[in-house]
């Protein structure tokens, strides 16, 4: 671990790191994956897990992405409009987003046993049990994340990221020291137990840092109807794309039947793996230069929106290419350090392993789509979007079908990647289309110069290891500490854009005032 975390904080020091506050919430978040692979490994009590929580889960995080997506830019547009209609125009997201949750949660409770018989799919009465309660606990979860969503999209719309970050961390932390402490006596209820006391405690540290701007005036309106004023019509499209968006997971659950035992918790380990980086680094670049997009598209400012697209996709692409190379080459060493240990076996590793590789290859398409998905909610091309989610979601389905039965969990784990390279190119396309901006090829030439510089810097890791110093057991862990600084050391010597890219919005990052 301590390896793979040197090597990773090495290629952020050579062009100095990004805030604390932004990277940390992510990284201590997959630390309890860690502790989820050493106490419950890929048995049948963690695959009922991912199954009953997914529905829940899947809800928090479509409520957390329609806060952000559509709070901001409708902020924005208020803002601008009557800068003194702001508090009311949160005040009234605010409630409505809260009456949202708790109803979702009350029909869902009523229906949980009819859920998780769908999934399922067993006549195991103490495994349906278990998913039922694992289900209904995280139902407790919705309202309150469903609050937390505007609470933070809000500090985000005002350039104050210190405050969502910081939130994150109640509920990562509370995770751990709870699967430490109380897995022995309830087993694997220690999650959705440490997961509710995280949410509470987000919720309430982000409603008093917010307490000024919420007010119960909402209550008082003498006419109901006046809520809608400060309802943006895009929201329901938004709904939409989120919802549609978030299917990957339900998806797969429902081929629980179709894969190897274990299979569910192997997708699980790989992806939360793949998608670390992406949370790392794609979504909080995405989330600071969010704001920016916006308010370019508002004031029509497209020379700036071009400069600082540009200058995110460089930068995603030197940090992701040279990820895809470590996690498609060396991703089997880098689970064996993570997770292999108490009921994570070697076998488990490899499983793991062909899973990871079949999402390697499309962490650079993903993690450029995040940026192009922030450019489309800001330019409000909502039903554009809405119809490239639901093709890709189709996509997904549809290749779900055919590769299960080839590769099993493997083949869901490749249509995933499949449906990301389709988002990418079709995100790509819309914003080229659509806004009055060029440099089309920008982003084919840099992933060229990053994957030839991948490419050859693997090579030389690999001739010099052969050559150089003898083969032992902790080799290729060695090559991962040697990689990062040989691929960076070449885009120095060759004088590519992106490092200084790079310098540069981190530096702007950093410079946000409350961060």
């Amino acid at each position: 671990f301590f390896s793979f975390s040197f090597s990773f904080s090495f290629f952020f020091l050579m062009i100095r790191r990004p805030p604390r506050s932004t990277l940390f919430p992510y990284t201590t978040l997959f630390r309890s994956e860690i502790l989820f692979a050493n106490y419950f490994g890929r048995g049948i009590n963690f695959d009922v897990y991912l199954i009953a929580a997914v529905i829940p889960i899947t809800i928090n995080t479509v409520a957390l992405f329609i806060g952000q997506n559509y709070f901001i830019p409708a902020y924005h547009k208020v803002k601008s409009r009557d800068p003194d209609s702001t508090n009311k125009f949160f005040t009234v997201n605010f409630f409505i987003f809260i009456l949202i949750g708790f109803l979702i949660s009350i029909v869902l409770y009523f229906f949980a046993e009819t859920i998780i018989d769908v999934y399922l799919q067993t006549d195991n009465n103490s495994i349906k049990e278990i998913a039922v309660n694992i289900f209904r606990l995280f139902l407790i979860t919705i309202p309150f994340t469903f609050a937390i969503s505007i609470l933070s999209a809000f500090e985000q719309a005002e350039y104050k990221f210190k405050y969502p970050a910081i939130g994150r961390l109640f509920l990562n932390l509370t995770i751990i020291p709870i699967l430490i402490l109380f897995t022995d006596k309830f087993g694997i209820y220690t999650i959705p137990l440490g997961f509710i006391l995280g949410i509470f405690l987000q919720f309430f540290y982000l409603l008093i840092k917010g307490s000024s701007r919420v007010s119960f005036s909402f209550f008082s309106l003498k006419d109901k109807r006046e809520v809608f004023n400060f309802l943006d019509i895009t929201i329901f499209s938004i709904i939409l794309i989120e919802t549609i968006g978030q299917f990957y997971l339900l998806a797969d659950r429902y081929f629980f039947k179709m894969v190897d035992q274990g299979g569910i918790a192997s997708l699980s380990y790989a992806f939360n793996l793949f998608n670390l980086p992406v949370s790392v680094v794609s979504l909080a670049f995405a989330t600071v230069i969010f704001p920016k997009f916006s308010e370019n598209i508002q004031t029509k400012s497209f020379d700036n929106l071009q400069k600082n697209l540009s200058d995110s996709i460089s930068a995603n692409l030197l940090f992701f290419v040279p990820i895809a190379f470590l996690l498609f080459f060396y991703g089997d060493d880098i689970i064996k350090l993570l997770f292999e240990r108490g009921k994570f076996y070697s076998s488990d590793t490899l499983d793991t392993f062909l899973a990871l590789k079949a999402y390697a290859f499309s962490i650079i398409f993903y993690s450029t789509y995040a940026i192009f998905n922030k450019i489309i909610y800001g330019a409000k091309f909502v039903n554009w979007l809405l119809l490239i989610t639901v093709a890709g979601i189709v996509l997904k389905i549809v290749l779900n079908f055919i590769f299960v039965g080839l590769w099993k969990q493997n083949g869901l784990a490749l249509s995933t990647s499949f449906s990301y390279l389709f988002f990418f190119l079709a995100s790509f396309i819309l914003v080229y289309k659509k806004l009055p901006m060029k440099n089309q090829s920008l982003f084919f030439k840099e992933l060229v110069f990053h994957l030839t510089n991948g490419f050859f810097s693997y090579i030389i890791i690999q001739l010099f290891f052969y050559y150089i110093i003898p083969n032992y057991n902790y080799i290729n862990l060695v090559k991962i500490l040697f990689f990062l600084p040989v691929y960076i050391l070449n885009v120095y010597l060759i004088g590519n854009r992106s490092l200084v890219l790079v310098k540069e919005l981190l530096n702007s990052v950093r410079s946000v005032k409350s961060i």
